[in-house]
């Protein structure tokens, strides 16, 4: 496989990791889990910043 299709591969994946977290970060707010929303916000964030990277990696 050709490396813009592995970049390709990792971007849809960190967007589906990207919206799980999403999920528990609502569902530990909601539940009142303190620590359940921040792990999940700083995953969140961490994986936002490797898609874009990803999605970079493939326009340019």
């Amino acid at each position: 496989m050709s490396a813009r299709t592995w970049d390709a591969v990792f971007f849809a994946a960190a967007l589906l990791c990207t919206a799980g977290f999403a999920w528990y970060y609502i569902r530990g707010v909601l539940d009142g889990d303190k620590m359940l929303a921040r792990a999940a916000a700083v995953g969140f964030f961490v994986l936002c910043a490797a898609a874009v990277v990803a999605l970079l990696r493939i326009l340019l």
